[in-house]
């Protein structure tokens, strides 16, 4: 049984949509929330779609297409963030399909919108590294130091089998991507990025053996990531990392060990060495099998949050409650300490 949540508490980005969301707040005030747009982990045609909301993300509307998926084929990874200039960039990539199974890696792309993700330019051939070519973009594209941006993806070598992450940087605002570093040891894919009001690099990258979260810091005078520890279970995964109130990290992550499905909050007040009791904000309830992929940013100074993932049964909408749908919720951290 899950808990049951006001409904007062949730709004619906996109119904009939897997997702993977990723929410972002413009500097006018707005959300933007991008996501995949089909009803199915990624074996059908689809997009990936921007959607805007005024305020706290009570209503929602589709506002463009971010990334059109070709024919018998979808666009459904990604990695979305503000450049320095304000514009909107999302990384891509799917699948081209055949016979309702994954047939071949569709490739990189990078948009970019001037406009709060009303338009987009879509660079089907983006400035990086040949050998980040094949990989999968995962998280947030954030500013990292001394002007960079930076963008974390990952190449999969199959079920049970170690990933290989390495994060990306970008010297002139996303235009060309040229230096790379691995991201620690094999063994992690997803990676969540934060560049912390203090100066440091940190991240949340979810293992590919028994699904849990390591945290991991960039330490730029041996030019390499260190693993300082786990923040979560097996099959407790994948994670958000932001930073809120210039002092603490909130780690969001979905938890989806069967009978316990549901979302799942840590905080840090000391950058990651240390993190608090886990804390649930949200449960879908026995009958749910597909969820979480959280995204969160802060609404207010006063410890609003508002959380994006996606589920395919939410108990609260009764008869209707097992259907895919990207939705988000609002909470407050001050609850959860």
């Amino acid at each position: 049984m899950g808990f049951k949540t006001p409904r007062s508490e949730l709004s619906v980005v996109a119904a009939n949509a897997c997702g993977w969301p990723i929410l972002t707040k413009l500097p006018t005030g707005e959300l933007i929330c991008i996501h995949f747009s089909a009803p199915s982990h990624g074996l059908t045609e689809g997009d990936l779609i921007c959607s805007k909301s005024h305020g706290c993300g009570r209503s929602w509307r589709k506002v463009s297409v971010v990334s059109k998926g070709p024919p018998k084929g979808n666009r459904m990874h990604l990695a979305v963030g503000l450049a320095r200039n304000g514009d909107l960039l999302c990384f891509s990539s799917g699948f081209m399909l055949k016979d309702g199974k994954i047939d071949e890696f569709g490739g990189l792309r990078l948009s970019r919108s001037s406009d709060g993700g009303d338009s987009w330019f879509e660079d089907f051939n983006p400035k990086v590294p040949a050998k980040l070519n094949p990989c999968i973009p995962y998280g947030r594209i954030i500013k990292a130091g001394d002007g960079a941006l930076a963008f974390s993806c990952y190449r999969s070598q199959g079920r049970g089998k170690p990933s290989e992450s390495w994060v990306c940087f970008s010297e002139d605002d996303g235009r060309a991507w040229r230096t790379f570093r691995k991201l620690g040891d094999n063994d992690s894919n997803e990676v969540s990025l934060c560049f912390t009001s203090k100066g440091n690099l940190v991240a949340c990258a979810r293992t590919h053996v028994d699904h849990h979260l390591k945290f991991l810091r960039f330490f730029p005078h041996s030019n390499r990531w260190r693993n300082l520890g786990d923040v979560s279970l097996p099959m407790q995964h994948p994670a958000d990392l932001i930073e809120f109130n210039e002092s603490f990290l909130l780690a969001t992550y979905g938890i989806r060990n069967r009978g316990l499905m549901g979302l799942g909050a840590r905080i840090s007040n000391d950058q990651g060495r240390s993190w608090s009791p886990p804390s649930i904000i949200h449960q879908f309830g026995d009958e749910a099998s597909d969820v979480g992929y959280p995204s969160t940013i802060c609404l207010d100074d006063k410890g609003n949050l508002l959380t994006a993932f996606y589920t395919d049964h939410e108990p609260s909408f009764g008869k209707s409650a097992s259907k895919y749908r990207v939705l988000v919720k609002r909470w407050n951290w001050l609850d959860r300490i």
